[in-house]
């Protein structure tokens, strides 16, 4: 019986770049950081209480996709969206009552290595 998805995988092309974005921006923990293959080093960031982790693996295009690599919940949108805007990040949409679900809101920017990355609430 499967207990939990223990990390899921997020392209970079920079990995100090996206530690900093992760680490200073967003607020995530580094749980891991060792050496791997060559000058590549396998980095899991976690949110503190979550199982699931963020590991970055090494982007093979330019990325700036339109779909979300990645979505975040927070308690409040509207708060995080605040937060993350006087830190620098750059939302492409802002919070926005979800289509699928009135009750919901999400708000969507790009990271340092240009993945879309969804905040939402529950």
């Amino acid at each position: 019986m499967l207990k939990f998805v223990k990390f899921a995988e997020l392209p970079v092309m920079d990995q100090d770049r996206a530690l900093r974005f992760y680490t200073e921006k967003i607020g995530l923990k580094v749980a891991q950081d060792a050496p791997y293959m060559g000058e590549w080093r396998w980095i899991e960031l976690e949110i503190p209480g979550a199982e699931t982790r963020i590991m970055f693996t090494k982007r093979q295009d330019e990325g700036n996709e339109d779909t979300p690599r990645l979505v975040l919940i927070a308690d409040s949108v509207d708060a995080m969206y605040q937060e993350l805007n006087k830190k620098g990040v750059h939302f492409t949409k802002p919070p926005t009552t979800a289509p699928w679900n009135p009750s919901e809101t999400f708000a969507q920017f790009r990271d340092s290595e240009g993945n879309g990355i969804v905040i939402g609430s529950n």
